[in-house]
């Protein structure tokens, strides 16, 4: 292979690579201010790049368009300064970097930029290459976590506190009186005091100090007792005593005691004592705040994590499986009946994960709401726990009382890959437990390959999806619509194509649920509108007798959108009317928010659009809307016509389409590929089609002929 090729193959080879990484590549020569992008994917930082040759002017604009947070602006400045970064690279660096936050899509986000010379790089050849990624989310969790630890550190260790506990007054007193001088102090005179003080103020002590012979409860059976709680046990205890003989000592360790004190305390060894337990309370306190979840007394997400590799590893040729659980609409629980209400539906799930079932399991809490545990796939282990967590959730809903009514759903990964990490094992046990958690009485799904294909398909969607509106990667394509007696071509419907350069003809039912979830729809929908009225516009400047283009409103569009944002300022872009467009409200955008969709459509309609009801018939029918919503024209759906030809199915149709009629309203019927079904809606009345029989929908060149034809 030549040397030039090779040179090639390999440069596309390293973008693949990273192009996952690093949204922008530029190639910037310090010494004379020119720049040569290699790529980006983001429009605003693409538009800069175009309208300018000269990377001190380009890095100058990025400032003053407002792409940089006002407090990020100066560090900014100065980091991408040529004659900052010449003198830093001159001085040896190999590497510099910096984050800050940049502004993209109405928010800022946290991006790096990191910079290393080129392979070239010379004192007369200053040639850098400058990379820039977002890690808003990686960022996010760090300051998440930064802020938790610092919360925690004030709130568990913050305050010394010692919890003094002695039947004798004196020897109470005398201790908090020198105490006092470098600690906070509590007195309590017996076990049980300070077992009832600790139920509501465990995290407020740091050591305890305790005498063993005491009335009511002494030393012995308060460490008995105080072991038993997770939180408390985590306190050291040092023992007062006066006869520490091996027999006593021993006893104290094994009850849980720390260290001893003898009496008369000297007080410097008390305070060396008292120091170093405190400071073994600190570490203890720090490491099971990154270790365990203080409300649900499960491990975090991050040691759960790191045991569950650990338990992989150990036992590498056997099958395990990963559950994850969600809590369902913990957020509206929440909000209804109180957070502590929330809180105590977690701990009660959290606890009837009985890990000991299992010798070798792990279970931890992944978010608020999604708890997630290995379990060994032998023996049907997830199939018991399943069948356990129903049980207690009967039990639950019997005994407990006062505690408002959840729903708990699993996402199962059965027969975990060894050789992926366990977070995304988790990530595959999520996508199967997403796929059902909108599905009323599904409670458990499993992950398999059509589940992972469909969400690296989405997740491919999603990164696209804004290029492909700045690209004009999104095509209009025309169905007609005729007059089902006559055959006279009486209109069309604008529908949404995905050309992707490098992916090829997208599917509509593939991309545009994923943009109904997210609300990009109103962005696709706002580019179908504007390239419907300029094709209708061109059609007129040819000459070209045109026809009404049905264009679809969704839900989305009635919220991100004011009445004089939607339709009217495009009619007066392209000098057209609004008899020109006709609009197809869904019945699911209606279910929505019915009142404010009924007056919205209501006022587009008395503003001369006319107005049709798209699938009609398939699920969300509301007869209601008919009395309430101005609608020209009912379209149904096609699996009316779909359906086996018998006289039931016939009646039905006759009666909705006769429904209509009654009340002044036009029936389009979609789906009609055969004579025998234009035939068939014929006979029941209906006025227009359309379908395969007379065109499939057709790009706009195409689309040209046919209105030519039928002119």
């Amino acid at each position: 292979m030549p040397v030039k090729e090779l040179y090639h193959k390999d440069i596309d080879d390293v973008l693949r690579l990273v192009k996952n990484i690093y949204h922008t590549i530029v190639y910037v020569n310090l010494t004379d201010s020119s720049f040569r992008c290699i790529q980006s994917n983001q429009a605003d930082i693409q538009k800069l790049l175009d309208n300018s040759a000269d990377y001190e002017k380009m890095a100058a604009r990025a400032v003053e368009a407002g792409m940089v947070y006002a407090e990020d602006v100066q560090d900014f400045a100065d980091f991408v300064d040529r004659e900052n970064l010449r003198q830093s690279l001159g001085s040896g660096k190999e590497y510099l970097s910096i984050t800050y936050r940049r502004a993209k899509g109405g928010r800022y986000r946290w991006e790096m930029i990191e910079i290393i010379p080129s392979g070239d790089y010379r004192p007369d050849n200053q040639v850098i290459l400058f990379c820039a990624r977002d890690i808003d989310e990686e960022h996010q969790r760090e300051l998440d976590k930064e802020a938790k630890l610092s919360m925690k550190e004030r709130q568990l260790v913050g305050d010394k506190t010692v919890l003094v506990v002695d039947d004798s007054e004196l020897q109470r007193t005398t201790l908090c009186y020198f105490l006092e001088q470098h600690y906070k102090t509590v007195e309590k005179e017996n076990g049980f005091e300070a077992l009832e003080y600790l139920k509501n103020h465990s995290t407020d002590i740091s050591v305890i100090l305790m005498d063993l012979n005491m009335p009511v409860m002494n030393g012995y059976d308060f460490l008995r007792e105080f072991q038993k709680d997770e939180i408390m046990r985590m306190i050291p205890v040092l023992v007062l005593t006066s006869d520490n003989t091996p027999e006593e000592e021993a006893g104290c360790l094994k009850a849980g005691a720390m260290d001893f004190v003898a009496k008369p305390f000297n007080p410097e060894v008390l305070l060396s004592r008292l120091q170093r337990a405190i400071a073994l309370h600190e570490k203890t306190v720090m490491l099971n705040v990154l270790r365990m979840d203080n409300l649900t007394n499960c491990y975090t997400r991050d040691y759960f994590l790191h045991l569950a590799e650990q338990l992989l590893a150990r036992y590498p040729d056997e099958e395990f499986d990963l559950v994850c659980t969600h809590v369902v609409n913990l957020p509206n629980i929440n909000e209804r009946y109180g957070a502590k209400q929330g809180e105590a539906i977690l701990r009660y799930v959290a606890q009837n994960h009985d890990q000991n079932e299992w010798e070798r399991s792990v279970y931890g809490r992944l978010d608020d709401a999604t708890f997630a545990q290995l379990l060994p796939h032998s023996a049907g282990s997830y199939q018991k726990l399943l069948k356990q967590q129903s049980d207690d959730l009967h039990e639950y809903k019997q005994v407990k009382e006062g505690l408002p009514p959840f729903v708990q759903k699993y996402g199962i990964y059965e027969s975990v890959d060894h050789s992926i990490p366990v977070s995304v094992m988790c990530d595959r046990a999520m996508m199967a437990l997403h796929k059902i958690i909108h599905t009323y009485n599904k409670l458990v799904n499993l992950y398999d390959d059509n589940i992972r294909m469909y969400a690296l398909k989405t997740q491919r969607i999603l990164e696209n999806m804004e290029e492909a509106i700045n690209q004009r990667q999104f095509k209009v394509w025309y169905q007609p619509k005729h007059n089902i007696f006559t055959g006279e071509l009486i209109g069309a419907e604008a529908l949404v194509r995905w050309i992707h350069p490098r992916y090829g003809f997208m599917s509509p039912g593939d991309f545009i649920p994923i943009f109904e979830d997210n609300g990009f729809v109103a962005h696709v929908d706002r580019y179908v509108w504007d390239e419907a009225c300029a094709a209708i516009r061109r059609w007129r400047d040819m000459g070209l007798k045109t026809v009404p283009v049905s264009v679809n409103i969704s839900r989305k569009d009635f919220l991100y959108f004011h009445d004089k944002d939607m339709l009217k300022p495009l009619l007066e872009k392209y000098g057209l009317e609004p008899s020109d467009l006709h609009v197809e409200v869904t019945e699911s955008a209606y279910m929505d928010n019915p009142d404010m969709v009924i007056r919205k459509v209501n006022e587009m309609h008395r503003d001369g659009f006319v107005v049709e009801l798209d699938d009609f018939g398939t699920g969300y029918s509301s007869l209601s809307m008919f009395g309430h919503m101005d609608i020209d024209v009912v379209k149904l759906d096609m699996s009316f016509i779909r359906q086996e030809q018998n006289e039931q199915n016939d009646k039905m149709i006759r009666y909705i389409i006769d429904m209509c009629k009654n009340m002044g309203l036009s029936v389009l019927s979609e789906g009609v590929e055969t004579e025998e079904q234009r035939q068939r809606l014929i006979r029941l009345g209906c006025d227009y089609v359309q379908g395969y029989y007379y065109s499939k929908p057709l790009p706009e060149a195409d689309f040209i002929d046919y209105l030519q034809k039928r002119s």
